[in-house]
This record gives structure tokens, sequence and C-alpha cells, in this order.
């Protein structure tokens, strides 16, 4: 089973698919997250699993379901103006737009590294700061597009 698991590792590190498993999951654990077994809401155990299996709504992954497909270097951040693609570490960690947010959780990002963001000692606080950017992203999407509406 260590032999598959190795093959199978080494096959699909490589694909671009598989990108969150090289920023979610180095070291290829199967043992279940933290986050599961977390004394959070449901919402945002559903929002860190959607940020870790790359099933979001961030550009970095919606871009490429247009066609043709948008080079991911392209998928640029529309709520800041970095020129940066909008990854998960740029929503984060990064991103001017939701600046004001991290403020707030400022002792959980600086005193953990990307790797143990996610882990047991940080869920609970990580659970309310993603449900806050995702609610501050929607709600500069429904700006955007009433000011784009004639």
């Amino acid at each position: 089973m260590e032999k598959f698991h190795k093959r199978t590792w080494d096959k699909e590190l490589g694909r671009k698919k598989n990108y969150y498993i090289e920023v979610f999951s180095p070291t290829h654990s199967h043992q279940p997250k933290a986050y599961i077994e977390a004394n959070i809401s449901w919402r945002a155990k559903i929002l860190i699993a959607q940020l870790r299996t790359n099933s979001h709504q961030l550009r970095c992954e919606t871009r490429c379901w247009k066609w043709p497909k948008e080079v991911r270097e392209e998928r640029v951040c529309i709520f800041c103006s970095s020129g940066k693609v909008e990854t998960e570490k740029h929503f984060i960690l990064a991103c001017e737009a939701f600046k004001d947010n991290r403020e707030s959780y400022a002792d959980m990002l600086v005193s953990s590294s990307w790797d143990n963001l996610f882990s047991e000692g940080f869920v609970k606080k990580l659970g309310a700061f993603i449900l806050k950017l995702h609610k501050k992203r929607t709600e500069y999407i429904k700006q955007m597009k009433k000011q784009s509406i004639p």
C-alpha cells in the first residue's frame, strides 16, 4: 500500500489540477483534517473544504471553466490592484481589499505558517475568518454587478 501511495503521489504532483495537493497537503497525510471534527459552523467547514479541494469560486479556479481557458497568470484578483493571481494564499493572506478583516486575526496569521494555518490549533479562528472573507467577497461581487448594469 505504501508503494502504491508513493507512486500515485509522485504521478499526481505534476498535474495542474492537483495544485491544491502541493498547497494544502504537502505531506499527503490521510489523517482526518482538523476542521472536520472542529466545533465550527457547517458553512465554515464547507468553505474550508472548498479551499482545500480547489472547488471554490476564486479566479484561479473559475477562470479555467471558460472556453478557451484563461492562462493562469491572467486570472488576476479583481479586488485589489496588485496584479497577482487570485489564489487561496492571495485571498487569505495578501489581498488588500480584505486587509481590515485580516487585522482582527493578525495573531493567528502571524504566528502560523500556511501549512499549519489549517491545523487543530487555529481551526476555530480560521473558520470565522474564512466566513468573514467569503461574505465580504460576495458583497464586493454584488456591488460590481450592480455598477455594471446600465
